[in-house]
């Protein structure tokens, strides 16, 4: 009887065994979160801080907000920093980035963390550390953010900045039609679906996209991607932002300007900008034989269909 016992016992152990690593899911974080920008990735544990002679980080700020296929700058300074580590809570692996190939700032360092467009999770810790010439690994920051669903679709444009101030993104379709604030959906179908910090009615996402559904018409031709700096808002620090373009889920080459791009605004740079205004940050070609152009289609007066609007709109 006691045999019975201790093999049903072991029985039930194996079980449990089995059944908790079914329901552990390993999560890697360059196909389930996010790449950072000019970093390698390390397949390894996240590095523990140091016990002794850890490098110190003065100041750190990211966005609390992210969306699929978007970016989040983070600003971080420090008077001893080699290389920036970037992981997430329960993901394997974290990026290591030069310090050498961030653009620095009179604050710090900016660097880019681009989100992936498949990303599932609603809300996630990223963990950020620095490591200074010996190898020593400061405390850990956390950045806690949350997801706000847009549309990833065909085509997808976004932008993200980091200060709380108003920076709107233009998309020029072949035709010449412009999607942006004051004409957020395009007779093909494409739509700024995210609209933050309308009007300096700040609600602190900083993060602007357009996106093309499976269903409309991304026309073949040459695309332009313009940012405009509407309003500084009352700061007085510049204005970094990244923008990024995808097509069938891939970045997409430029014919003009990168991808991703990344550029500054002076606080003195605001123009209340509206059609046509902008600085022309990237030009793409989707080549004809991937355009979905259709050769009969039905013109819908324009509406706009499921737009995040957080904001009012600004005046045209």
């Amino acid at each position: 009887m006691k045999k019975l016992t201790l093999v049903l016992s072991l029985i039930l152990v194996i079980f449990a065994c089995k059944k908790e690593e079914e329901d552990t899911i390993n999560y890697n974080l360059k196909s389930d979160y996010f790449t950072v920008q000019n970093a390698s990735f390390v397949e390894n544990t996240y590095p523990e801080e140091s016990q002794s002679n850890a490098p110190i980080i003065d100041d750190i700020y990211g966005n609390s907000s992210i969306i699929p296929g978007g970016s989040n700058p983070i600003a971080i300074s420090s008077n001893n920093m080699s290389n920036i580590l970037v992981g997430v809570s329960e993901a394997n692996g974290y990026f290591r980035l030069a310090t050498s190939k961030n653009t620095s700032t009179k604050d710090g360092f900016i660097f880019y963390i681009q989100m992936n467009q498949n990303i599932e999770d609603e809300a996630f810790d990223i963990i950020i550390a620095i490591e200074d010439s010996n190898g020593n690994v400061s405390h850990h920051e956390i950045i806690s953010v949350s997801l706000i669903e847009v549309g990833t679709g065909k085509l997808q444009v976004s932008c993200a900045w980091d200060q709380q101030n108003d920076v709107d993104l233009h998309l020029v379709e072949p035709s010449g039609e412009e999607i942006f604030y004051g004409s957020a959906v395009s007779t093909n179908g494409g739509e700024l679906d995210l609209d933050s910090n309308a009007a300096c009615m700040i609600d602190g996402v900083n993060n602007e996209n357009i996106t093309y559904s499976e269903t409309d018409v991304v026309e073949a031709g040459e695309y332009i991607v313009r940012v405009d700096f509407w309003s500084n808002c009352g700061t007085t620090e510049n204005t970094n932002f990244n923008v990024i373009a995808y097509y069938d889920g891939a970045i997409i080459g430029t014919t003009a300007g990168s991808n991703p791009y990344s550029g500054s605004f002076a606080p003195e740079e605001e123009d209340n900008g509206g059609l046509g205004d902008g600085d022309t940050v990237m030009k793409f070609v989707v080549p004809s034989s991937k355009s979905n152009n259709l050769t009969y289609r039905f013109n819908y007066p324009k509406t706009t269909k499921n737009t995040i609007n957080l904001s009012p709109q600004k005046n045209k």
